[in-house]
């Protein structure tokens, strides 16, 4: 009679171990997806501060047109708000329309605006990506635990 109850409870404990190996094994790996997905959003929103700042720099060299963005010209861009570099994007496309795009000597400013457009486009969809991701069972447990949030996104819906 011990023996079997002996044989029950070593069943029970091999399998409670079991499982909670795998538990452990399951959220190593969901914990080193989230943070992969949270780097590579930190990755191109750093690259896309540093093309924002390049091209307020060249922006507000510009006579008339610049002066604009003189305000945003001794701000550290990467520790602006959202909503604040939300504003000196739109200062930078409207100044950005009203330059000609075709003269030789705004040829490298040209090119920094579309390497612009495209950190944010990349950026917007590794965004949406990591806010999808911690929307899901396993990731949103453990995004609370890390206390990692969504992330903002600059391209507007139209």
């Amino acid at each position: 009679m011990f023996l079997a109850n002996l044989g029950l409870i070593i069943e029970i404990v091999i399998a409670s171990i079991v499982v909670l190996g795998l538990i452990i094994v399951g959220s190593f790996f969901v914990v080193k997806s989230l943070k992969k997905s949270y780097r590579d959003v930190f990755k191109f929103q750093s690259k896309f501060d540093i093309e924002l700042r390049k091209l307020v720099n060249l922006l507000s060299k510009f006579n008339g047109v610049g002066a604009k963005l003189k305000v945003f010209q001794d701000v550290i861009i990467k520790d602006l708000s959202h909503d604040n570099k939300q504003t000196v994007l739109t200062l930078v496309e409207e100044i950005y329309q009203s330059i000609d795009h075709d003269a030789e000597m705004n040829e490298y400013l040209v090119e920094t605006y579309e390497k612009l457009q495209e950190m944010r486009r990349i950026r917007d969809s590794k965004a949406i990506i990591f806010n999808h991701k911690i929307l899901m069972f396993p990731f949103n447990f453990y995004a609370k635990v890390l206390k990692m949030k969504a992330w903002h996104l600059y391209t507007r819906p139209e």
